[in-house]
């Protein structure tokens, strides 16, 4: 499997090259690392070698300042691979979440070079299949299950946080023998402030006309999970060097009239779950991503750890309070609904200038389909048209999603056009 895992890598990318002849030079730099198996894969292993602790995991709740403080290497091991997922239904129902299911298929079969060289994995209890999924890699993994409280304005949540903050920090420092100082992590912290500010740079630019196709500035994004974050940042800031230049020169990835869409829903792991973004920006007519709201690729760096006081108290504070009150997740709720993911998405859209909006969902992520009606009638009110998309963990149904596709992007077309 690693193989044709290898060779849907590179058509993906050879399809990015396609669509955009134009294409940003500096994007060299994240094909590479898009490749799971090769440069990346070889660093860490060589980095175990040397004593290094690998620590997984599976939610962006993971505080990778900690991490980082402790000297080891933080790496995201969800499953992007579709063919992993029919592999998973042999422990799970096929009701399932296709992405869990994917993720432990990956594990059976030993694919995914960040998941069998983690010597830890941290694992959030943001949904149910999250949960078992936990239970499940134990037995072959260390896991820590970090519990997040579902309703972060009460209270207790930051106090119930914070203790979990301080519980996975003493683990961090048991299994890699480093004691986390106040000097290691100030460091960490201003390490991920800089990727941080290299990320919104990035944002910035997208936010005017297509200056980077979609695609492209996912996949630069989405190799922050597990490339080495000194590099990406500085990697991700030529990237933005480069774009600038171009809207200097108004030299565009596509056309300015073409429909400005955001994606919202269900994760999109690179390399195989790449389907919806390659069916929109090769659609006819074309859309081009602008803006995404998953927390597979925005959401991962949109808020820096703020600190006020760089004590060890502060800081732990900190970045308890980044990981909880910041993030937009649909698994928290209150008495208005999941407010801030919704005002989240508004701004975005307004900021962007949207045209149109594409609600992804996997077949059993019950969390992001439950929410689908709110966000609707929110997105109906300022008159943004929105597309609830499912779909299976497949290639099998590209052909039908590409009519359902091009068929909301004629209709965007249309509108621009009146």
């Amino acid at each position: 499997m690693e193989t044709s895992s290898q060779k849907i890598v590179a058509e993906t990318i050879k399809k990015m090259k396609e669509t955009d002849k134009n294409r940003p030079k500096t994007m060299k730099y994240f094909d590479e690392m898009a490749d799971l198996f090769d440069k990346r894969k070889k660093e860490i292993i060589e980095e175990k070698k040397s004593g290094k602790k690998v620590i997984g995991y599976l939610c962006l709740f993971a505080p990778i300042e900690l991490i980082l403080a402790a000297d080891a290497i933080p790496v995201r091991v969800n499953s992007g691979w579709y063919d992993a997922s029919k592999i998973g239904d042999r422990v799970v129902p096929v009701e399932v979440c296709p992405v869990i299911r994917s993720t432990i298929g990956a594990k059976m079969v030993a694919l995914s070079p960040f998941l069998e060289n983690s010597d830890a994995i941290i694992s959030v209890l943001t949904c149910d299949g999250m949960t078992k999924l936990g239970e499940i890699l134990s037995d072959y993994k260390t896991v820590w299950q970090m519990t997040i409280p579902r309703i972060k304005d009460s209270d207790q949540a930051l106090q119930l946080w914070n203790k979990e903050i301080t519980n996975i920090k003493k683990e961090i420092e048991k299994l890699t023998g480093n004691k986390i100082t106040r000097k290691k992590l100030r460091k960490a912290i201003e390490l991920t402030q800089k990727a941080t500010k290299a990320f919104r740079r990035l944002q910035d630019l997208r936010k005017g006309n297509p200056v980077i196709m979609g695609r492209d500035a996912m996949l630069a994004i989405q190799t922050y999970m597990w490339d080495d974050i000194e590099r990406w940042t500085e990697n991700t800031n030529k990237l933005c060097d480069e774009l600038e230049n171009r809207v200097k020169n108004k030299n565009w990835s596509t056309s300015p009239d073409t429909p400005k869409v955001m994606i919202t829903g269900t994760p999109m792991f690179w390399p195989d779950n790449w389907k919806v973004p390659t069916l929109i920006e090769e659609a006819n007519p074309q859309g081009v991503i602008v803006a995404d709201e998953l927390c597979s690729n925005e959401r991962i760096l949109n808020d820096p750890v703020g600190v006020d006081e760089w004590t060890m108290n502060d800081m732990i504070n900190a970045i308890s309070e980044r990981y909880l009150m910041a993030s937009t997740c649909p698994c928290f709720s209150s008495s208005d609904g999941n407010e801030d993911r919704i005002n989240w998405l508004i701004t975005k859209v307004k900021d962007y200038k949207i045209d149109g909006v594409i609600y992804y969902v996997v077949r059993g992520c019950m969390l992001y389909a439950m929410e689908y009606t709110r966000v609707k009638k929110v997105l109906d009110d300022i008159n943004v048209p929105v597309y609830y998309l499912d779909t299976e963990y497949t290639r099998e149904d590209v052909g039908q999603m590409k009519t359902r596709i091009e068929a909301f992007l004629e209709m965007l077309s249309a509108r621009k056009d009146f």
